[in-house]
């Protein structure tokens, strides 16, 4: 995808196989979508067969993707509850409410780090809620999610979160905690990339329609699939401590830009129907 120089955003890092493949199977989640199809689809967009049947190994190695007939092949049960996360985006101003000023906390010191794929999972439900580490091992977000507690912590573990990770809230910071809780983010750069995303999604908008279908396709794909990540990344801090509407603006602008991406990908992704 080609970049705007005075966009202020960066071109996110090129597609893998793995992740193009889990888009297709998304797409036709919950139904089958033959290996053909998946490798033919993908080499209009560069990919070789080599790399989209390594990713299919690969993700069925993973369990993220089930072979369930010969050359047919749909999301596993792993690969569906990360697409169900993914698609929170829509929602994302439902997620969260006034803040009292308490906070979450997250205690991991004693979790395992010998099993490196569990440590990557726990590293990503942290992550995933918008934890940042206030002391070595503790990890905290201002308790303004509508989950209660008990929710999050059953959400966090179904995102992966150690077994032995003690979650729970925290009242009356001293001054001094408080203060490094309050720096733990970094707002500028937050409505920074706010800002840029935004940009970047009106700058597509206008070009992909005079674009080659293919390279239309691929460049909504990559920079929709990059801006659902921010959104999804997002801490979802508070407006005491963050300012709501850039946040708002962005997400308002995906849901117009997926509209047109997804009229893309149909006209795309009917060529090979067949």
């Amino acid at each position: 995808m080609a970049g705007n120089a005075n966009s202020g955003y960066e071109v996110p890092r090129a597609l893998t196989a793995k992740e193009l493949v889990i888009d297709f199977l998304s797409i036709r989640s919950p139904g089958e979508m033959a290996a053909r199809v998946v490798v033919d689809t993908a080499a209009a967009l560069g990919f070789s067969e080599q790399s989209i049947r390594m990713a299919l190994t690969r993700l069925v190695e993973d369990e993220l993707a089930l072979n369930t007939g010969r050359g047919l092949y749909r999301l596993g049960p792993s690969g569906d509850a990360m697409r169900k996360e993914v698609r929170k985006w829509r929602n994302i101003a439902s997620l969260t409410q006034a803040w009292s000023g308490a906070w979450v906390c997250i205690y991991d010191a004693p979790g395992s780090r010998s099993d490196r794929a569990a440590l990557r999972r726990h590293q990503r439900a942290i992550r995933l809620r918008g934890f940042r580490e206030l002391r070595p091992g503790l990890w905290l977000r201002p308790a303004n999610l509508r989950l209660s507690i008990a929710e999050l912590r059953d959400e966090l573990r179904a995102l992966g979160l150690h077994r032995d990770a003690m979650v729970a809230e925290m009242h009356e910071l001293d001054d001094r905690a408080r203060g490094d809780a309050m720096g733990l983010w970094d707002m500028q750069a937050l409505l920074a990339s706010y800002e840029a995303l935004t940009r970047a999604m009106a700058l597509s908008t206008r070009r992909v329609e005079r674009l080659p279908l293919a390279t239309a396709a691929g460049e909504a794909m990559v920079l929709g699939r990059d801006v659902i990540r921010h959104i999804n990344l997002d801490p979802l801090l508070p407006e005491e401590l963050m300012l709501q509407r850039p946040l708002r603006t962005m997400v308002q602008t995906m849901m117009e830009y997926d509209t047109m991406a997804r009229q893309i990908w149909r006209r795309f992704m009917r060529q090979f129907d067949s």
